[in-house]
């Protein structure tokens, strides 16, 4: 017992890794066998932050894609003063749209997701500029805020590789 006593610090340490390890890897592996991972309670917001050229057109277009498959947006908002954009990464209930930030090698844009188990929080779209008006694009990335993960299936919509995705959309059994 003088032993635990001693190392308590480490010992501490080493089962909230455990512990964090176990759940993230929980959590990937859920998630694997679900199409829609997580969903917003109430339709969220999306936010246009003021240095996204995207054209409103654009936007509205790719809105109006989801909305007829039935995922909605409440309103979009142009943050043309940079109010909300400038608040962060993170704010519930809206998705950001932004022209900069990292991206991942070999990729045309990304979204990240903030959830808690299956209800969305918020999402960030990193669409570059220089991207904008390639087909399909914004859509996919919609897609993953509104909760999807890729799938493998040639023409979808939330293909992995843009070239072989298309604007099919159906849920998966």
């Amino acid at each position: 017992m003088g032993m635990l006593r001693k190392h308590y610090g480490f010992w501490l340490t080493i089962s909230g890794l455990f512990g964090f390890l176990l759940g993230v890897y929980l959590k990937i592996s859920w998630e694997e066998n679900k199409f829609i991972v997580a969903q917003w309670e109430d339709d969220p917001i999306l936010v246009v932050c003021p240095e996204s050229e995207v054209t409103k057109h654009r936007v509205y277009s790719a809105v109006e894609w989801w909305a007829i498959r039935g995922y909605n947006v409440k309103y979009v908002h142009w943050d043309l003063e940079n109010k909300v954009c400038s608040q962060g990464r993170w704010s519930r209930g809206i998705i950001f749209l932004r022209s900069d930030g990292e991206l991942l090698p070999d990729t045309y844009a990304i979204t990240s997701r903030l959830t808690i188990l299956s209800e969305m929080i918020s999402a960030e779209i990193i669409l570059p500029n220089n991207q904008k008006y390639r087909p399909r694009l914004l859509e996919h990335e919609l897609g993953h805020a509104f909760g999807m993960r890729h799938i493998e299936e040639i023409g979808h919509i939330m293909h992995p590789i843009h070239e072989s995705g298309g604007e099919k959309f159906w849920i998966p059994d």
